[in-house]
């Protein structure tokens, strides 16, 4: 699938698989028969009502879930998941560096300088520097989210899962967020962006639209033009 040669540098070569996936709770289908491929340096859009099997999924790609029928084949050697809500205790007394440092791959008793110029760096590109010593607990939502996608970020996984990531976010840093997810996804990042938020930034970039099943799979401005866009999510 190629719905923009600038933004999709289609390689074909797959990082996650599904086939024929099922997912059942005793009497509740909640995934019925899904099958489709995330390439390499695919930015995908998932989209679909409340209900429609969106967080079922997100459990499956991150290893929470397996499937009740059909297979899942991740070939991908790492996955990061930034979550709609944010599970932390409030109360509890970490700074925020020792929550970015706590998404390093490698890690150690002391953190390094050159770790800390890089913790640095990325609050500096979030628009919140100078908290690295700061406690969670005393920075607003859309800050922690911040934090939190800046630990998402520096372990440079393969494959990045969003999830209503702009939930928490102000209006006025929604756009630059989405310049730096649209820069991490050109330097060779596979995104998965699962929201509600319909507008420009899903142009020329592939659409799954789930529903218990897929609906649609494919370029938004084909989705648009089928199913009328925004007016069914």
């Amino acid at each position: 699938m190629n719905c923009s040669n600038k933004t999709l540098k289609t390689s074909k070569q797959p990082l996650i698989s599904l086939n024929n996936v099922t997912v059942s709770f005793e009497n509740l289908t909640a995934l019925k028969d899904i099958s489709f491929t995330i390439n390499k340096n695919d930015y995908l859009y998932i989209i679909g009502p409340n209900g429609a099997g969106k967080s079922t999924l997100i459990r499956l790609l991150t290893g929470l879930l397996k499937p009740s029928e059909g297979t899942l084949e991740i070939i991908a050697n790492s996955i990061g998941y930034l979550p709609q809500v944010l599970n932390h205790k409030p109360n509890f007394p970490i700074t925020v560096n020792e929550v970015i440092y706590s998404g390093f791959k490698k890690q150690s008793l002391i953190m390094k300088k050159s770790d800390l110029e890089l913790i640095n760096f990325w609050l500096e590109k979030m628009k919140i520097p100078n908290v690295g010593n700061t406690l969670m607990s005393t920075l607003s939502g859309g800050q922690q989210q911040r934090v939190f996608l800046i630990r998402a970020l520096i372990a440079n996984h393969d494959v990045l899962i969003l999830d209503e990531p702009t939930s928490a976010l102000d209006p006025s840093f929604r756009k630059f967020f989405y310049e730096i997810i649209n820069e991490i996804h050109e330097n060779g990042t596979t995104i998965i962006f699962i929201t509600h938020d319909i507008n420009e930034s899903l142009s020329k970039r592939q659409v799954l639209y789930l529903d218990q099943k897929i609906e649609f799979f494919g370029c938004y401005e084909d989705f648009e033009k089928l199913v009328g866009g925004h007016k069914h999510v």
